[in-house]
């Protein structure tokens, strides 16, 4: 008994982003931005905190929220909306919000207080922020569109062979 052969199948994320049809758009993540507050750099291709060039462990929630509060520039962002953005459509209690702020903090250290909080409101980042977008060296290549023949075409090709 023979087994099938199994074909690895594309994922279609990767599918997407390499079609012809679809223009990359530049983010800030993708132009490799870096934000500096105090003695924090945040390397947002490599989702990754440096403190005086040092790596700081940090996890995917507590970064999302820490992006979600520079984002904001100093403006309050209220609980809710950093529960909706951090956590899109899970229901997660509110305490998940603090323990994340918490860790945050925690990673921050000494300047733990560039996070403040409103009391019942949210929180805010009150540190002074820089950002930086570093070029690569590489130009991305340029994507031709493949154009196939028009559908006349084949059916006038299609028709000439059968008649002849």
């Amino acid at each position: 008994m023979q087994l099938p052969l199994i074909q690895r199948q594309q994922h279609p994320a990767r599918w997407r982003r390499h079609s012809p049809m679809i223009r990359r758009r530049s983010s800030p993540a993708a132009a490799g931005e870096i934000i500096q507050f105090g003695r924090f750099q945040l390397l947002l291709r490599r989702r990754q905190l440096l403190a005086d060039g040092e790596p700081i462990e940090l996890g995917t929630r507590a970064f999302d929220l820490l992006l979600v509060l520079l984002e904001a520039d100093g403006s309050l962002v209220p609980k809710d909306e950093l529960l909706r953005r951090v956590w899109p459509g899970v229901f997660v209690a509110e305490e998940n919000l603090k323990v994340q702020i918490s860790a945050l903090r925690k990673a921050l250290g000494e300047d733990r207080d560039f996070i403040r909080t409103d009391v019942g409101r949210g929180y805010r980042f009150a540190a002074a922020t820089r950002s930086t977008a570093i070029r690569s060296s590489r130009h991305p290549a340029t994507r031709h569109r493949e154009h196939s023949r028009p559908r006349w075409f084949s059916q006038q090709t299609c028709r000439r062979s059968l008649q002849g």
